[in-house]
């Protein structure tokens, strides 16, 4: 289903290295998506909803393992998810920039889902397809 076609930037994080990749999704659609470590399928990924919008996204398994495996201390996660969402918000503007340029894209990292993924790190919670 992702098909990657061009490496965009990677940056490691604590121990988790993310990749940023223009992937082919199905058909034609190119968009952008990062993905974790080695993994196949990419943590988060941007779509067209309609044919003039762009939203995103995540995947809850991969994400639900970084919090599991992560050994830092709060104060430490604190630091590393500005890290990631500094490293996320650098690749949103080149996919809006590159990718999608006449969409209305909706950013994770303007949406209300960027302070519920960070507080679930932070905090450590595995809880988090329980409150749904």
């Amino acid at each position: 289903m992702f098909t990657k076609l061009i490496a965009i930037d990677d940056q490691k994080i604590g121990t988790v290295h993310f990749y940023a990749y223009v992937i082919k999704i199905q058909e034609d659609e190119v968009s952008l998506a990062i993905f974790m470590d080695e993994l196949r399928t990419p943590l988060l990924y941007f779509y067209r909803d309609s044919m003039n919008s762009v939203t995103f996204k995540i995947d809850n398994e991969q994400f639900l393992g970084i919090v599991k495996n992560s050994k830092f201390t709060s104060e430490v996660r604190k630091e590393l998810y500005k890290e990631f969402e500094f490293f996320l918000r650098t690749m949103e503007e080149r996919a809006t920039a590159y990718l999608f340029k006449t969409a209305a894209v909706k950013y994770i990292t303007n949406s209300r889902d960027i302070i519920r993924y960070k507080n679930y790190y932070i905090s450590a919670n595995t809880k988090m397809f329980e409150q749904k």
